[in-house]
């Protein structure tokens, strides 16, 4: 026993709770540590510890023993939040505890450690694998920790340990989360915008902040009335696609440009139902001229010019 840690604080607060787990995403990076057999002296004993985390910030702890876990058997681990040996008690900030009577969270307080609550927390035990998943959030809000686990075999009256597996058996393993690039707190692209500000992400789950490409395809002009008429204001439109997705544009801006007889039109644009639309108020006296004039369209910072013209009746 490292000198920490409390079955009592375990069998006391927990006992009743229920065993549960959460299904909160693939994780990101898998980290396996792996720890030598035949030193738990009887008891629990760790081969491996694998460590991931999601887009999401859950941390998963997966320790697999050689036998499975037992009633008088719990798993622990230790996490050096502050990545600081020196601090918390022999290094640790927090501890996770888990076994068949349930799981919990303790905190270090200066003095001792206090159970406190973790609405992240879950733990799931099959046979010999001890599932733990925990929100950052409820430790820290890390991004990187130092930790150990450890598999302890106590006398079920007395609470005293029989035996204890740790992995590591000295020091303690490090692990720094990995995020995509969208959910990560950085400018990735370098563009000075971050995650969900940045053009080029779609989801916190984007793994490329690097703005997406945009290809805009506009089809032939409208012109509503179809005889454009003279005194009236006449709308030109033209349906305009993004590539990418195959499907008409929902927003962007417009501007509108005409002229008839050398002069310019008054003009007012903006995107209606997929269409890039021009309203141009067209003069009294223009019958029979010829308005020429350009649509000129930007979505997400790229630009479309789509030229028309129209003979006024």
């Amino acid at each position: 026993m490292r000198g920490r840690r409390s079955p009592h604080f375990f069998v006391a607060a927990i006992a009743a709770a229920v065993v549960g787990l959460v299904a909160v995403g693939v994780g990101l990076s898998d980290t396996t540590n792996t720890d030598p057999t035949g030193d738990a002296a009887g008891g629990p004993d760790i081969t491996q510890v694998v460590t991931s985390n999601d887009s999401a910030g859950v941390i998963t702890f997966r320790v697999t023993t050689v036998a499975p876990i037992v009633d008088t058997s719990l798993v622990f681990v230790d996490l050096d939040t502050d990545s600081n040996p020196a601090t918390g008690a022999a290094g640790s900030e927090y501890y996770i505890v888990a076994g068949l009577g349930g799981f919990g969270l303790a905190k270090w307080n200066g003095t001792a450690f206090d159970r406190v609550t973790a609405p992240s927390l879950t733990a799931s035990i099959s046979g010999n694998v001890v599932e733990i998943k925990i929100n950052r959030q409820d430790i820290g809000n890390v991004t990187r920790f130092g930790f150990d686990a450890a598999a302890v075999l106590f006398d079920a009256t007395t609470l005293n340990y029989v035996s204890e597996d740790d992995a590591p058996d000295g020091g303690q393993y490090i692990y720094v989360m990995s995020f995509p690039q969208c959910s990560n707190g950085k400018d990735d692209d370098g563009d000075g915008k971050i995650d969900g500000q940045d053009l080029g992400c779609s989801s916190p789950t984007d793994n490329n902040e690097s703005d997406d490409p945009v290809t805009l395809k506009a089809g032939k002009p409208i012109v509503v009335p179809a005889k454009g008429r003279a005194g009236k204001v006449v709308v030109v439109g033209a349906p305009v696609i993004r590539v990418e997705t195959g499907k008409l544009i929902t927003s962007g801006t417009v501007r509108c440009s005409g002229r008839i007889a050398g002069k310019a039109l008054p003009a007012s644009g903006k995107v209606i139902s997929g269409l890039a639309a021009c309203g141009f108020k067209v003069p009294l006296k223009a019958k029979g001229n010829v308005v020429v004039g350009t649509i000129t369209v930007t979505v997400l910072r790229k630009t479309k010019v789509i030229p028309f013209s129209f003979k006024v009746n």
